[in-house]
């Protein structure tokens, strides 16, 4: 490797393996434990150091009685030339930290009713197999998912599409899962296995934002029923919704994400009929090559899809308590 030598002011050849002898010099503050640590000769490290001087057109070391002295150069020099293997090192250990799936960053975006339910656990457990892996989870609406996504801000995104396209982004869909009405769990209706979509008619409803997909398809469904609802209030986030609904405000059909993972006391849910589908997207920058480590969450969300969520979503929420054997 080519460098300029600080004190003549001319280009030197330095020679890796000089160096390396120097710098092992230096670290052990001996030829003879360095020649052991090169599994060289002793004569052989001289020979280097003697070289390297050469080529540098300096002395680097003195010897007083049997012990190595290094000059104001050498001492210069060693802290360049540790600074470069050091981060030789660091390289190696990084390389080796990828190929092992140990260290590298996850950037996730997901909206609301996933972000704070299924897109958590995924991290949880993705966490747990990767612990050096820096991950961060940015929650918001589907639109901003998808803004992130196309500027290749994040590299995976959760969100809520209802059949649009969107320039940047490539998208693979989850397998749907249905729909849930929510209701007090004093409500009539919650003595039910499954509310019928007729049995809405004249209900308060707390309503999802009105450009909502699982919002516009519930009205379809309604209209294709001829039902009609009252609707006292109105948010964008589920969890509200759910909350309300524990208030005593009115019911709510909403994701079985935001039912199942969280607790609101004073509410239930049941499953509605005929379906409703809530369908799910991952989406990803488009022309980009996804790294292991996405490919990697990618297949932890997959396998908590089809554990969690790809069964009867309604076996789930009203299978009976398992009873607990005699002693245990």
């Amino acid at each position: 490797m080519l460098r300029r030598s600080a004190f003549q002011g001319v280009a030197v050849q330095l020679n890796p393996r000089q160096l390396e002898a120097f710098r092992t010099v230096m670290v052990t503050g001996s030829m003879t434990l360095a020649a052991e640590m090169l599994k060289v000769t002793q004569p052989a490290v001289s020979r280097l150091i003697k070289d390297l001087e050469q080529t540098l057109g300096m002395r680097l070391f003195r010897r007083e009685g049997n012990r190595l002295i290094p000059g104001a150069e050498a001492q210069r020099l060693f802290s360049e030339v540790d600074r470069f293997y050091k981060g030789i090192q660091r390289i190696e250990q990084v390389a080796e930290d990828l190929k092992s799936m140990r260290t590298g960053t996850l950037r996730i975006a997901s909206m609301t009713a996933l972000g704070l339910s299924v897109v958590t656990e995924g991290v949880r457990r993705f966490s747990h197999a990767r612990p050096g892996v820096r991950t961060s989870l940015d929650v918001r609406n589907s639109m901003g998912v998808l803004e992130l996504i196309a500027a290749n801000q994040v590299d995976i995104g959760f969100v809520q599409i209802l059949g649009v396209e969107y320039p940047g982004v490539d998208v693979i869909a989850l397998p749907p899962v249905d729909a849930v009405c929510v209701l007090p769990s004093g409500h009539p209706l919650a003595r039910k296995k499954a509310v019928n979509i007729s049995e809405l008619q004249g209900k308060s409803l707390i309503a999802l934002s009105a450009n909502n997909p699982l919002r516009l398809r519930l009205e379809m469904a309604m209209d294709a029923a001829g039902v009609s609802c009252e609707y006292p209030m109105e948010t964008s986030l589920a969890h509200s919704a759910c909350t309300l609904v524990a208030g005593g405000i009115g019911m709510a059909v909403l994701d079985p994400f935001t039912a199942t993972y969280t607790k609101f006391p004073g509410a239930v849910w049941r499953r509605l009929v005929p379906a409703i589908p809530f369908q799910v997207s991952m989406v990803f920058p488009a022309h980009q090559q996804r790294s292991k480590i996405v490919n990697d969450f990618v297949s932890v969300m997959r396998g908590l899809f089809e554990q969690e969520f790809v069964p009867q979503i309604d076996d789930k929420l009203n299978a009976p308590k398992r009873k607990r054997a005699p002693g245990k």
